[in-house]
């Protein structure tokens, strides 16, 4: 039951992340085959970014879960902090090397310069600045570390899936910001917002946590 409790939220997740990234390639995909090439290049490029950041993630959870069953609530944070310092340095490192190398790299899936520019431009808006991924998803490695799958399943939805939905369905459809670049800004917004809210709980609950701890001394 308790596998169960951390698993199925995190498949969950997954599954609606996929849903929603149909709706956000059918934005793509009004602006031609171009863009299309351009973005699904650059998009495998950042693959590689992302999994040298999820490492991190991966980490986290682990060592957090290990010393949380240890009874060793001290080391988390700094678990936690050492965390985001790594995923903050690796994908800005790596985000920007994929930038600095686009045009080469690109060139490895079009020769087409149209389809090279289209890939520069979501690399410009998401593989700068991919860093704010990781944060977000070290952040909920740390949540599910000390036992909180559901709640980051249901700040997830809301805050990646429905905001990049609800983005795409309002300031999308202003006739100044319909065009690719508004599709890829939502990205970076939902990853700040999101990342708040986990930093928020988590220093929430860590207070919490020392207070329950700390009360049967006091008394």
């Amino acid at each position: 039951l308790q596998i169960l409790r951390i698993g199925l939220p995190a498949g969950f997740q997954g599954v609606v992340f996929a849903l929603s990234n149909v709706v956000i390639q059918s934005s793509v995909n009004i602006f031609g085959n171009i863009v299309v090439a351009g973005n699904s290049a650059a998009a495998n490029l950042e693959g590689f970014v992302y999994m040298a950041m999820n490492a991190f993630y991966q980490t986290t959870l682990s060592f957090v879960s290990q010393n949380y069953g240890a009874g060793k609530q001290k080391r988390i944070n700094r678990i936690v902090l050492l965390g985001e310092a790594c995923v903050i340095v690796t994908g800005t490192l790596l985000g920007n090397m994929v930038v600095f190398f686009g045009n080469d790299l690109l060139q490895i899936y079009s020769n087409n310069p149209e389809v090279i520019a289209a890939g520069m431009v979501r690399l410009h808006y998401i593989s700068m600045i991919y860093a704010l991924c990781g944060i977000m998803d070290v952040m909920v490695g740390a949540l599910r570390g000390i036992g909180y799958s559901i709640m980051p399943m249901i700040v997830s939805i809301v805050g990646v899936c429905v905001l990049r939905l609800i983005w795409l369905a309002t300031v999308f459809q202003i006739p100044e910001f319909h065009k690719i670049e508004t599709v890829y800004l939502s990205y970076p917004v939902t990853w700040i917002l999101t990342s708040l809210v986990y930093i928020v709980f988590f220093v929430w609950i860590r207070i919490r946590s020392a207070r329950k701890k700390s009360a049967p001394s006091a008394a």
